[in-house]
C-alpha cells in the first residue's frame, strides 16, 4: 500500500495502515506480521512493541527532508 504523511502515534513518515483500525503508522509502529499497528497488535495478544529508531529491518537511516 503506498500512503505518504506522518505516523498518528509519532513524527516519522507513514510506512503502512493498520488492517485493523486503519491508522496511518510508520515502520515502529506497525507489525508486519499481523498487519496491524502495535496498539492494535497489544490488545489481541500479539505482543506489539514499538521498534527502535535504529531497527536494522527499518528505513535506511537517511533523513527525509519537507519543503
Amino acid at each position: 500500500m503506498s500512503v505518504s504523511g506522518l505516523c498518528e502515534r509519532c513524527t516519522h513518515e507513514v510506512h503502512d495502515s493498520c488492517d485493523r483500525c486503519a491508522s496511518l503508522v510508520c515502520y515502529r509502529h506497525y507489525d508486519e506480521a499481523s498487519g496491524y499497528c502495535t496498539d492494535c497488535a497489544a490488545e489481541v495478544g500479539l505482543g506489539g512493541r514499538d521498534r527502535p529508531d535504529n531497527d536494522p529491518d527499518g528505513p535506511d537511516g537517511t533523513d527525509t527532508y519537507r519543503f
